[in-house]
C-alpha cells in the first residue's frame, strides 16, 4: 500500500496549484494532497481510513517547494467530496481529532458539525449506559441510515418547533430491524436522548455543542436529576445535573474520564440532601479535559464550558434565543469545587458579558463575594455540627484538649481552617494526598503556631518545622515502601511491627484511638466491611482505605465530601461511633454561598434602579457578613441538635417507619436502598441500643425538609401576609429594616419562605412531623397551626434559654425540656387542627394574646402541662367573652382537680395493642373534650360577682363531681376507662 510508484507521475502532476497550507483534490481517480510542509504518509493514509477508504498505491514527491501526495483509493468515486476533503484537511492540520471512525459519515453527506454532534451524543450515552464508546461507535457504523436519520431528527427538532412525528415514526420503524439486544439498547438510547432533549446550542456554531436533557424520562437506574446539560468539545466533555430548576452546586474538574458523570451524580445526590437547608435544590457539574494543559488553556476550556451551559438557560438579554421544549428556565447558579476554586470571577465575567440577569450572583465567591477560605466557614460549620457529640459528654471542643487525626493538609481550606479553631487540640497526625504527618505527643500551643504558619503560607506537611514535632514523629511519604517506626509512633498507633509501608501507616493513623477523626481533604477514606474497593469511585485512596468497623475514634467530623461511604457511616455508628453525614457537617459553605447569591440578587436590583451604586453594593454585602456567618452556624447547630432529639424519639420506631413510607411515596429521589435503610420487618438492622443510627436519621431529617418545602411551594400559605414574617426572618435584621419593600419583591420570595418554614418545623419537631401526611391541605394546616402556637407561646425564647445552658446543664436535661416544649406545641396545634378543621384560622386571632399571656410563659416548664391547652383557652375566652385570666384559672382548676396531666401521661406512655389503639385514641379525645366542655359549662354557670374558684366549687357540688377528685392512682387501662367514662357521664 505504501509502495512508491514512479510510473504514477505524469506531466499533469508537475503543475502545482497555489496553496496556503494544504489543498486536497480528486482527479482522474486519484487523491492529490498538496502541502507547504512535509506530512507523514502513514498519518495521511490512516486519516483517510477514517472514511472507510483504503489507499492501494501512493507516491510522494516535492515540486516547487510543495510536497505532493498522490494516492490511489480503492473506490472510483468519493461521495460528498467537498465535505470529506474539508474534514481530511482539518485532520492533517491537526485542527480536529485525526483518528475518528465517525468521519465515515461524511461520505453519507454529514457535515463536520453534524459528525461532532454524533460524537457528542455518543460521549453522553457512554456516561449513562454500560457500553463502551467503542461498542457504541461500532453500532452506529453498522446502521448508517438509521444514524443519519437520528442526526436529521436532532437538527430538525432544534431548527423549528413543530411536530416531528413523521421522522420519529421513521426512526421507530428502523429500530424494529435491529438485530441484537445490545445494539437495540444503544440505538434506542440515542433516540431517547434526542427525544428528551429540551434545548441545544447546535445552531450557534460555537466550538462546543451542548444540549439539555429531561433525564427523568430516560429510565436510568438510581437517583437521577430532573434535567441535565451535556457539553461536548473535541478537547473536553462536561455535565451539569440539577434536581430541579431552582438548584445550585459546585463545578469540578474531574479526572475520572470513564465515568465522570457517575462522580458528578453521586455528588449531586449528596448536594440534594445538603441543600435541604438552603433555598435551591441540589445540583452539581463536572468536566474532564482529554489532554495536558497550561493554566491559560484551563481558563479557556472552563470558559467554553460555562458559556455552553449558559446557552441552555433563558436570558432576557440573549440575542439568539433557542428553540426550546421546556418551561422558562432563568435560575442557574454555580459554585467553586475541586480544581475550580479560583474561577468564580471568570464565570461571572462571562455571565455579565452575556447580560445574564444574575450578573456576579451567577458564581458565588470571587473578588466581589464571600471567600469561604477567608471566612473558614465550612470548617466552622463542621465543628459546630460535631460539637453536639462533645456537648453530650460535657466537653467544649472549642477550648478543651482533644486528640485529633485528620485527612488533608494545612494548605486546604477545610482542613487548614479546621485545625485552627481550637488552639488546644492535639493533632496526632494527618494524611494528605501524598504525605503522612505524625506528631505522637504534640505540645498544643507549639503545634498550633506551626500549623498556623503552614496555613498562612500555603505549605505542605513537608514544610513543618521538624524541631517542633514531638519525639518520634515526622513527615513521611504515602508512597514509601518501608518506614522505620519509632517507639512513640508504635505506642500511639498501637503498632507492633518495627517497619511498615506508607499506605499501612496511613491506615493505622486512620484507625487510631482518638477523640475525633476529621475529614478535611478530598477522598473516600472509609468504606464498610461489606463493600469492595473496586466499586468505590476514588481509586487514588484505595490503598489507604479502611473499614468503618476498624475505626476507634469517639466521633467523626465530615468537613469534606464523600470521606465515608454511607454504609461505612452506618457500620461505624453500629459500633457506637458518633457521626452525622457530610451533607450535615459541611453544609455551611453552600449555606453561605446561598446567602451571598440571594443578597446579591436583591442588591443588584437596587443598583439597576440607581438606588445604590456598585461600591455601596459591595460595602453593604461585606458589612453584613458577620450576620450571615452567625445565621449559617446556627443552622449547623440546629441540624445536629435535631438529630440528637430524633435519636431519643426514634425509640418509637413506628413513627419513623411511617416517615420513611411518606418520603418513599412522595419523593422520587428517596428510596430505602439509596440510604441503606432496611425493610420494616428488618428495621432492627438500622437500630443501635434501641435507637435508629444517626446517619439514617440525618437523611430522614434532610429529606423531611425537602418534602416539606415541596408541599409548601404547592400551597397558598407562603403567599399569605402571615408568611412575610418568614421572608424577613431569612435576612439579617439590619438589612431587613432598610430594604423591607425590596425584600418583598425578591424573585425567590416563595422559595425563601418555604425553606425558612421547613427548617423551623423540622429542626424543632423532627423528621416524624411528616409521618401522618395524608393530603396537602391538612398537612399545610398542620404546619400553619404549629407555627402559630410556636409563636404564641414564645417557643423560640424558651429554646434559646435552653441552648445557653450548653455545658452548664447536662445535655439529657436540656433534651427533656426541648422535647416537652414540642409536646406542648403539638398538643395545642392538634387541638387547633381538630377545632378548626374546616375553617381558616387568622393567626392574629391567637397571636393578639401573646402579651397578655406572657406571665404564663416566664415559668414555662412549671406551667407546661397547662400550656398544652393554650389554644383551647383562647378559643373559650373568645366564645364566652370572659376575661382571659379567668379562663386560664378555670383551666388550671379543672386540670389539677381531675388529674388531667396524669391521665394524659398515662395514655401517652401506655403501650397499646392493635385492638387497644383505637380505644386509646378515643380516650385521649374524650379527655380533651371533657376539659373544654366542662370549662364552657362552668363559665355559663358562673354568677355575676362570683370568682371563678367559687363558680367551679358550686358547679362541682351541684353536679356531685367532687368524689371524682379522690381518684389518686391509675392502676391500669381499665381504671382509666372507668374514670374517663365517669367524667364524661357526669359532665
Amino acid at each position: 500500500m505504501n509502495e512508491i510508484c514512479s510510473q504514477l507521475i505524469n506531466s499533469e502532476d508537475l503543475r502545482i496549484p497555489k496553496i496556503e497550507d494544504i489543498l486536497i483534490e480528486y482527479k482522474k481517480g486519484y487523491i492529490y494532497i498538496y502541502s507547504q510542509n512535509s506530512l507523514n504518509l502513514t498519518h495521511i493514509i490512516n486519516s483517510i481510513k477514517n472514511f472507510q477508504i483504503e489507499i492501494i498505491k501512493s507516491i510522494t514527491y516535492e515540486n516547487e517547494n510543495v510536497f505532493v501526495y498522490k494516492l490511489l483509493p480503492n473506490i472510483q468515486e468519493i461521495p460528498h467530496q467537498e465535505i470529506v476533503f474539508n474534514i481530511l484537511k482539518k485532520c492533517l492540520l491537526k485542527e480536529i481529532k485525526p483518528e475518528c471512525k465517525l468521519y465515515y459519515f461524511a461520505t453519507l453527506g454529514m457535515t463536520l458539525r453534524e459528525i461532532l454532534l454524533l460524537r457528542a451524543l455518543i460521549k453522553y450515552e457512554n456516561q449513562i449506559i454500560n457500553f463502551s464508546e467503542f461498542s457504541i461507535i461500532k453500532t452506529v457504523l453498522s446502521y448508517p441510515k438509521l444514524t443519519v436519520n437520528l442526526i436529521e431528527y436532532f437538527k430538525e427538532k432544534f431548527k423549528t418547533k413543530k411536530s416531528h412525528k413523521k421522522i420519529e415514526n421513521e426512526i421507530e420503524e428502523q429500530l424494529k430491524d435491529i438485530e441484537t439486544s445490545s445494539e437495540d439498547k444503544i440505538l434506542k438510547t440515542i433516540y431517547l436522548i434526542i427525544k428528551n432533549s429540551l434545548r441545544s446550542n447546535f445552531y450557534l456554531e460555537k466550538e462546543t455543542i451542548s444540549f439539555k436533557i429531561a433525564t427523568k424520562n430516560l429510565n436510568l437506574k438510581g437517583i437521577q436529576p430532573l434535567v441535565e446539560s451535556f457539553v461536548f468539545h473535541q478537547d473536553f466533555s462536561g455535565v451539569h445535573l440539577r434536581n430541579s430548576l431552582v438548584a445550585r452546586g459546585g463545578l469540578r474538574w474531574s479526572n475520572r474520564y470513564e465515568d465522570f458523570r457517575d462522580e458528578v451524580k453521586s455528588l449531586m445526590t449528596a448536594q440534594i440532601a445538603k441543600n435541604a437547608i438552603i433555598i435551591p435544590d441540589g445540583a452539581k457539574g463536572g468536566f474532564v479535559i482529554y489532554k495536558d494543559i497550561s493554566k491559560e488553556e484551563f481558563k479557556k476550556y472552563y470558559s467554553l464550558y460555562i458559556d455552553a451551559l449558559l446557552d441552555l438557560i433563558d436570558n432576557k438579554n440573549e440575542k439568539y434565543p433557542l428553540v426550546k421544549y421546556d418551561e422558562d428556565d432563568y435560575y442557574f447558579v454555580v459554585a467553586a469545587d475541586k480544581g475550580t476554586s479560583h474561577m468564580s470571577d471568570t464565570a461571572n465575567e462571562i455571565a455579565i458579558k452575556r447580560g445574564y440577569w444574575l450578573k456576579d450572583a451567577f458564581a458565588s465567591g470571587g473578588s466581589r463575594g464571600y471567600s469561604h477560605k477567608e471566612l473558614g466557614i465550612t470548617a466552622k460549620g463542621a465543628w459546630r455540627s460535631v460539637a453536639r457529640f462533645f456537648i453530650e459528654k460535657g466537653i467544649d471542643i472549642y477550648q478543651d484538649e482533644i486528640s485529633v487525626v485528620g485527612t488533608g493538609s494545612m494548605r486546604g481550606d477545610v482542613f487548614g481552617n479546621g485545625m485552627l479553631i481550637n488552639p488546644n487540640i492535639k493533632l496526632i497526625g494527618a494524611i494528605s494526598h501524598s504525605e503522612i504527618f505524625i506528631d505522637p505527643n504534640p505540645d498544643p500551643k507549639t503545634a498550633y503556631e506551626e500549623r498556623k504558619r503552614l496555613f498562612e503560607n500555603s505549605l505542605n506537611w513537608s514544610a513543618y518545622d521538624k524541631s517542633k514535632i514531638s519525639k518520634g514523629g515526622g513527615v513521611f511519604q504515602r508512597s514509601q515502601k518501608s518506614i522505620k517506626l519509632s517507639p512513640e509512633i508504635k505506642r500511639v498507633l498501637n503498632i507492633k511491627k518495627d517497619e511498615i509501608n506508607g499506605e499501612e501507616l496511613a491506615k493505622k493513623l486512620l484507625t487510631a484511638k482518638v477523640d475525633m477523626l476529621y475529614i478535611g481533604g478530598i477522598g473516600t477514606y472509609v468504606k464498610s466491611s461489606e463493600e469492595e474497593n473496586i466499586y468505590i469511585g476514588d481509586k487514588e485512596n484505595e490503598g489507604v482505605r479502611v473499614n468503618g468497623d476498624e475505626l476507634k475514634c469517639f466521633a467523626v467530623c465530615e468537613g469534606g465530601n464523600l470521606g465515608f461511604t454511607h454504609k461505612a457511616r452506618i457500620e461505624y455508628a453500629f459500633n457506637g461511633g458518633r457521626i452525622n453525614l457530610d451533607s450535615i457537617d459541611n453544609s455551611a459553605g453552600v449555606n453561605t454561598s446561598d446567602y451571598e447569591v440571594n443578597l446579591k440578587i436583591l442588591l443588584n436590583n437596587l443598583v439597576d434602579k440607581t438606588l445604590i451604586n456598585e461600591t455601596q453594593r459591595d460595602e453593604i454585602l461585606f458589612k453584613i457578613v458577620d450576620n450571615v456567618v452567625r445565621s449559617v452556624l446556627w443552622n449547623n447547630y440546629f441540624q445536629s441538635l435535631a438529630i440528637s432529639l430524633d435519636e431519643i424519639r426514634s425509640s418509637e420506631t413506628k413513627n419513623f417507619i411511617k416517615t420513611i413510607e411518606v418520603l418513599e411515596k412522595h419523593l422520587d429521589e428517596f428510596k430505602r436502598q439509596y440510604f441503606a435503610i432496611p425493610k420494616d420487618n428488618e428495621f432492627e438492622l438500622a437500630m443501635f441500643e434501641g435507637k435508629i443510627v444517626r446517619p439514617v436519621l440525618a437523611y430522614m431529617l434532610l429529606y423531611a425538609k425537602i418534602f416539606t418545602k415541596k408541599i409548601l411551594l404547592e400551597s397558598n400559605l407562603i403567599d399569605s401576609p402571615y408568611a412575610l414574617h418568614f421572608l424577613f426572618k431569612y435576612f439579617p435584621k439590619s438589612f431587613t429594616s432598610v430594604y423591607e419593600n425590596e425584600i418583598k419583591t425578591h424573585p425567590l420570595k416563595r422559595e425563601i419562605i418555604a425553606t425558612t418554614i421547613a427548617n423551623i418545623v423540622i429542626n424543632n419537631n423532627g423528621s416524624s412531623f411528616i409521618m401522618d401526611f395524608e393530603d396537602k391541605e391538612s398537612f399545610i394546616k398542620k404546619i400553619e397551626n404549629y407555627l402559630i402556637v410556636n409563636s404564641l407561646i414564645n417557643a423560640n425564647d424558651v429554646r434559646f434559654e435552653i441552648y445557653r445552658q450548653d455545658l452548664k446543664e447536662p445535655a439529657e436535661e436540656q433534651y427533656k425540656k426541648l422535647l416537652l416544649l414540642e409536646e406542648v406545641i403539638n398538643f395545642s396545634a392538634k387541638w387547633l387542627s381538630k377545632t378548626y378543621k374546616n375553617k381558616k384560622i387568622d393567626p392574629s386571632f391567637l397571636l393578639n394574646y401573646k402579651e397578655e399571656l406572657k406571665p404564663l410563659f416566664e415559668n414555662f416548664f412549671e406551667n407546661a402541662e397547662y400550656l398544652k391547652f393554650i389554644s383551647a383557652i383562647i378559643h373559650i375566652k373568645e366564645e364566652t367573652h370572659q376575661p382571659l385570666n379567668e379562663v386560664v384559672k378555670l383551666f388550671f382548676l379543672i386540670i389539677d382537680n381531675f388529674h388531667i396531666t396524669k391521665i394524659l401521661d398515662f395514655l401517652d406512655n401506655y403501650k397499646a395493642t392493635k385492638k387497644e389503639k383505637i380505644l386509646k385514641f378515643q380516650l385521649q379525645e374524650m379527655i380533651e373534650i371533657f376539659v373544654i366542655n366542662l370549662s364552657r359549662k362552668i363559665l355559663m354557670f358562673e354568677r355575676s360577682n362570683e370568682t371563678i374558684e367559687k363558680a367551679f366549687d358550686e358547679y362541682m357540688k351541684q353536679f356531685n363531681l367532687e368524689n371524682l377528685t379522690e381518684e389518686k392512682e391509675l392502676k391500669d387501662l381499665t381504671d382509666a376507662v372507668l374514670f374517663v367514662n365517669n367524667l364524661i357521664l357526669n359532665s
